[in-house]
């Protein structure tokens, strides 16, 4: 194969050598002849290929044609029988389904299979990557704005991208590093764009094939002297790989992207900076852009640090140190600030008492409200991850929620000021998501009451049980370590009323921004989807809990269930979430059903189950979950040797290999519990009892 740079393969036309007594014209005459012919090249991967050998030709060549630009309507995806982890690149018109069929752009892999197929993996991507850059090269304006005004809207957390600077600059040059960012958006978005029954939808190719793309190109621009469009693609593609749980390059990308717009900064605060390259002169809509960027960098670190063990690398006091100013509000960052009344603002930083700003925040100022939302849900989550109320000391009584000094209090404090420093017109339900659709801020909204309520979900669920009965009434945690003080009259019925209310309101809110085109298909966004499923669900199964005051939970299930169901076509996240879910509604089924059974168990007892239930970078545990309702059962039971058929294998399918006997008792056994949940398990009728004939005989 020649060794010329990848992009040569696509460009140059086969070459031979001059063999010395013929002219270099005679040379090229017998390939001529051949191109002509339309004879196919036959070779074993390597040359000369068979044409050459018989033709007597030296020097051959093996090189791929010149590649037209892709039509309109074909895309880059996947073969059908592919896996997601990685598979060869394919071309094919984008009909909105993953996992589709389609046909190869490339021909098969050829013998040698141990030492080329891993040569042809990255030829296939080589291919990809230059088919991708001729297709953005020569996408349309029209289509391109359309794209960057969903990925604008759809995504209020990265709202990075000053669209009218973008486009007059892309139109003038399509540099590469323009070129990355428009393919780290298209990553971003195309999915959710298949749900669109738009022609125009049709020109863009897969998502994967402008996350191959982007991966390509940054892994040699993210280490050139820093860029801003580099630095914006590292960001997008960090939401990407955490929409694919690919949740390590996430990570990394972010932090690449942190140190890049550290970098970038540096140059203009640092007295003596190491780049000696005076820097040019911003006007106001650049120092806007990079402002909303470097805060987008505060909100993805924030993002997928979750409170797990991918610690944050830019806290609040970074941001003070390197004289960042406060987030710009959309209309200075569609126009550009005031910079004489932008340098009162300088002064302050996003920890200034709320009680020295001069008036509350609206709906233009979202993006600052989100960034000071996702500092609140970092700390929420570091406190549910460093074990919260199970952490030592924690269950003291001066640590107990109630008391004013706790940690549990000072935290829903903070949370309860950045609530009462936004306009009353932000609040949900009091303010529906179709008024502020109508202004087009139905996404921000959305976006800003789902952080409220997910924080107020994840603080107050930390002290209810993991296993309560049907019976139980709010009354803290049953399960060791307890609370060492009581807390006052009254307080844990009003803490169960914020709780379940928060997971209403999160499902209602889900439902109505659907009904106005104001939906968000984001891994954030998707988590509190799950989140408010599993205690709608919890709810549902133990109504007492919420003293019968969730009487909508069977609908709210429902609206966050059609949620996830519309979300795990776009990421995989969602698949492990309803999975989660899954397992959830079958051990509350059975203790439900089974109250002495189940009696007397705790969240030690589905340790891995509970975990899952918190989990942003989620896993699909099921085989774990179904261990532990089997154990547990097993343990009630007595009998270790009999295990309950049911939790045996995937809640997704019976066994065939059980007997027939054992398989007619588990669907008469459980057949009461089908209810709403019917979907998961077929019922007696659908069950094809020929199937099983030869295992009775």
């Amino acid at each position: 194969m020649s060794s010329e740079k990848s992009h040569s393969i696509f460009t140059e036309p086969l070459r031979v050598k001059d063999r010395g007594s013929s002219s270099l014209q005679d040379a090229i005459e017998p390939l001529v002849r051949i191109i002509k012919s339309k004879v196919k090249c036959v070779h074993s991967g390597v040359p000369p290929c068979q044409r050459c050998t018989k033709s007597e030709i030296e020097g051959c060549l093996l090189s791929r044609p010149p590649n037209k630009t892709p039509k309109t309507g074909v895309r880059i995806g996947r073969a059908q029988n592919s896996n997601r982890s990685g598979s060869h690149p394919t071309i094919s018109n984008e009909q909105g389904q993953r996992g589709s069929p389609h046909t190869p752009i490339s021909t098969e892999p050829t013998g040698h299979a141990s030492q080329s197929t891993t040569f042809d993996s990255g030829r296939e991507k080589e291919a990809t990557s230059t088919l991708v850059d001729r297709h953005l090269t020569g996408l349309p304006m029209n289509v391109i704005l359309r794209s960057l005004n969903v990925f604008m809207n759809k995504h209020p957390e990265l709202t990075i991208l000053h669209v009218n600077s973008f486009s007059k600059q892309f139109e003038v040059s399509r540099t590469d590093e323009a070129k990355t960012l428009l393919a780290a958006i298209l990553a971003v978005v195309r999915s959710s764009l298949s749900l669109w029954a738009c022609p125009w939808v049709n020109s863009l190719l897969s998502s994967e094939s402008y996350a191959l793309y982007a991966r390509k190109m940054l892994s040699d621009s993210a280490f050139q002297p820093p860029q801003l469009y580099v630095a914006q693609a590292l960001l997008l593609m960090s939401l990407y790989e955490w929409g694919v749980r690919e949740f390590h390059r996430s990570w990394i990308y972010c932090g690449i992207a942190i140190r890049i717009m550290q970098a970038l900064n540096s140059l203009r605060i640092a007295p003596y900076p190491l780049d000696c390259t005076p820097a040019s002169e911003r006007d106001a809509v650049s120092v806007a852009i990079e402002n909303r960027t470097f805060w987008a960098c505060f909100i993805m670190d924030r993002m997928i640090s979750s409170g797990t063990y991918n610690p944050p690398m830019l806290p609040v006091s970074e941001m003070e140190k390197l004289k960042v100013s406060r987030p710009l509000s959309a209309v200075e960052f569609a126009f550009g600030p005031d910079m004489t009344s932008q340098l009162g603002t300088m002064e302050q930083g996003l920890s200034t008492p709320q009680r020295e700003q001069t008036a509350l925040l609206d709906i233009t100022q979202s993006f600052e409200l989100l960034v000071s939302g996702f500092d609140i849900w970092a700390h929420v989550m570091t406190f549910i991850f460093n074990d919260g109320r199970r952490a030592p000391g924690m269950c003291a009584p001066q640590n107990c929620p109630w008391v004013l000094e706790s940690p549990w209090s000072i935290t829903r404090n903070r949370l309860q000021s950045w609530r009462a420093n936004q306009n009353h017109r932000l609040y949900y339900p009091a303010n529906s998501v179709l008024a502020h659709t109508t202004l087009g801020f139905g996404e921000s909204f959305t976006y800003l009451n789902l952080l409220y309520y997910f924080c107020t979900l994840m603080l107050h669920r930390e002290y209810f049980p993991f296993m309560p009965t049907t019976v139980s009434k709010p009354s803290g945690p049953v399960d060791p370590p307890t609370l060492e003080a009581e807390a006052p009259e009254g307080w844990w019925d009003a803490s169960a009323l914020e709780l379940f209310g928060a997971a209403e309101n999160i499902a209602n809110i889900l439902h109505d921004a659907s009904e106005c085109d104001a939906e968000m298909l984001t891994p954030f966004v998707g988590f509190c989807a799950f989140s408010a499923a599993y205690m709608n669900l919890y709810v549902f199964r133990f109504p007492h809990m919420n003293l019968g005051r969730s009487t909508n939970a069977e609908k709210n299930i429902e609206y966050c269930l059609t949620y996830l169901e519309r979300f795990r076509h776009m990421w995989k996240l969602g698949e492990s979430w309803i999975a989660t879910v899954k397992n959830a509604s079958l051990l509350y089924q059975r203790a439900v059903a089974d109250r002495m059974r189940y009696q007397g168990k705790s969240r030690a007892d589905f340790d891995v189950l509970h975990q899952s239930i918190h989990e942003f970078r989620v896993v699909d545990r099921t085989h774990q979950h179904l261990q532990e309702i089997e154990g547990a059962e097993r343990v009630a039971t007595g009998s270790p040797s009999n295990p309950t058929p049911a939790t045996h294998q995937s809640t997704d399918s019976l066994d065939i290999d059980m007997p027939l006997s054992n398989l007619l008792t588990e669907v008469s056994t459980y057949a009461h519990e089908q209810g709403m949940w019917s979907h998961w398990w077929p019922s007696l009728e659908e069950v094809n009892l020929s199937l099983f004939q030869d295992h009775q005989t």
